[in-house]
């Protein structure tokens, strides 16, 4: 990867970074579970600078705990802590998804994949550090 391309990749992955952080500091919390480069589209002629776009939220869940005095109430039904195990792209999901009980974390595990891939880091020393 040559100077150029690695600033290009920065700049993508700082606007994908920037869109996760947008979805978990929502007031209801969003966990995409699918983060991988397939559902990571790339727009021509922005006006906003922004030209990444994070899609196919088909997967996607509100995360935090039901609360009646917050206005939560139309969305009490996929509210919750307790979530859906074994979703997601296998290589891209996060070991804690096999339990009920995650949170946003598991987006942060298949950004760092993702990284990964748009770095050409080699996946197997990859792994070898998370098992450390």
């Amino acid at each position: 990867m040559n100077c150029v391309e690695y600033c290009i990749g920065c700049e993508i992955f700082c606007q994908i970074l920037e869109s996760v952080q947008y979805l978990h500091e929502l007031n209801l919390q969003i966990i995409h579970r699918d983060i991988k480069p397939d559902n990571i589209l790339i727009a021509h002629n922005v006006r906003n600078g922004r030209f990444i776009k994070l899609c196919d939220f088909g997967l996607a869940i509100f995360h935090g705990e039901y609360n009646e005095t917050d206005g939560t109430d139309e969305f009490s039904d996929r509210l919750s802590s307790q979530h859906t195990t074994d979703v997601g792209t296998r290589g891209y999901m996060a070991p804690e998804i096999h339990m009920s009980t995650y949170n946003s974390k598991v987006d942060i595990y298949s950004l760092a994949r993702t990284g990964g891939e748009l770095f050409d880091v080699d996946i197997i020393m990859f792994n070898s550090i998370l098992i450390k």
